[in-house]
């Protein structure tokens, strides 16, 4: 008789549990910008800023970044990404929730700038949130 309460007790708890929201897939959206630099010295201290906007009820999942970099670092926001030889890791999937974001090449010393391709493709998916 007690593991029947407890088993009916149990069903009731997680029946009225609320799970979290599904996703549901809208489409896949990609990223990109490239550019040939020729300035060797004293060059901007970021390339190829474009910003975007997840809106409400809506994530963002990077499947990947790819890039050309040359001396700079790419940046989401405020976070590197690197190249194979540094000692920043990647990681991915990326899950970014609701707002406003900016990918961009910078440097911290404009004296390491140099000529070259830079170039990067984001590839993500994104989702609506649903109830």
């Amino acid at each position: 008789m007690q593991k029947l309460f407890l088993f009916l007790l149990l069903s009731v708890c997680f029946s009225m549990a609320k799970a979290q929201n599904n996703l549901q897939f809208n489409r896949v959206v990609t990223i990109s910008a490239d550019s040939i630099s020729s300035c060797s010295s004293g060059c901007a201290d970021t390339l190829l800023f474009r910003s975007f906007t997840i809106p409400a009820n809506k994530v963002l999942k990077i499947e990947s970044i790819n890039f050309i970099a040359g001396n700079y670092l790419l940046f989401l926001n405020s976070t590197p990404f690197s190249k194979t030889s540094s000692n920043i890791t990647n990681t991915f999937p990326i899950w970014l929730p609701s707002g406003d974001y900016s990918i961009y090449f910078a440097t911290y010393i404009t004296s390491a700038s140099s000529t070259g391709s830079y170039a990067y493709l984001l590839s993500a998916l994104e989702f609506n949130v649903v109830d």
